[in-house]
């Protein structure tokens, strides 16, 4: 009776300490992942369609450090045939990593809205009474996109990261454009306001059914 207790108290003893081991061990494993998590990046996005832009997010205390709102802001100009653009590009939305480090693989969704001021120059236009000039035309467009993507940052200060994905929007194939020009008809030169039907101008990225995502970006986590 007596071999029987002492086999039972040392079995005891030692699975309790194994598993106070264990448990300061996961406890240390938690404590080093919160003290080098770094909660806040700040740096720089350079691809399509965004082409040069700043990048932000932030790690919430939640779900194990996984879930990170982002924000996205860039502004460019293009010189297409026969155009120019302005465009302002946001993209805002949540990572959602896979480890609870902050860092590593993670999947995207988010809402992208691509603004666009788009002058025409040199586009031939009609009245309404059917007169015809060459003349100039400019139109504010916007494309609003849900964006998919996956990504990877790295786990250091100065951080890079990797995004490829694509933005589901509806593109438009024509646009609508009113503008001025002059004529001349019996020999007096007339201005004239009038409209053209002109296809939508080619963007890097920019389909039919949305917007191809792909950037490289770098910068400061804290």
């Amino acid at each position: 009776m007596r071999l029987i207790v002492t086999i039972f108290t040392l079995v005891f003893f030692f699975t309790n300490k194994s598993f106070s081991q264990n448990l300061q061990k996961i406890d240390t494993v938690e404590i080093d992942t919160i003290s080098n998590l770094k909660r806040f990046s700040f740096g720089i996005k350079m691809g399509i369609p965004n082409i040069l832009g700043l990048t932000t997010e932030a790690i919430l205390p939640i779900f194990k450090n996984r879930v990170s709102p982002y924000l996205d802001y860039s502004s460019f100009k293009l010189n297409p045939d026969k155009t120019s653009i302005d465009l302002n590009y946001t993209d805002y939305g949540m990572n959602i990593y896979i480890n609870s480090k902050g860092n590593g693989l993670y999947a995207s969704l988010g809402s992208g809205t691509l603004s666009s001021l788009i002058f025409f120059e040199n586009i031939e236009l009609t009245d309404e009474n059917g007169n015809k000039g060459i003349g100039t035309a400019q139109l504010k467009e916007n494309i609003n996109t849900f964006n998919i993507k996956l990504g990877i940052k790295s786990n250091s200060k100065i951080f890079f990261r990797l995004e490829v994905g694509y933005g589901i929007g509806k593109i438009p194939n024509n646009l609508n454009l009113t503008g001025s020009f002059s004529y001349e008809k019996d020999g007096i030169s007339n201005i004239s306001n009038g409209s053209s039907n002109e296809s939508f101008p080619t963007i890097p990225g920019i389909g039919k059914n949305g917007i191809i995502i792909g950037n490289f970006g770098f910068g400061i986590s804290l």
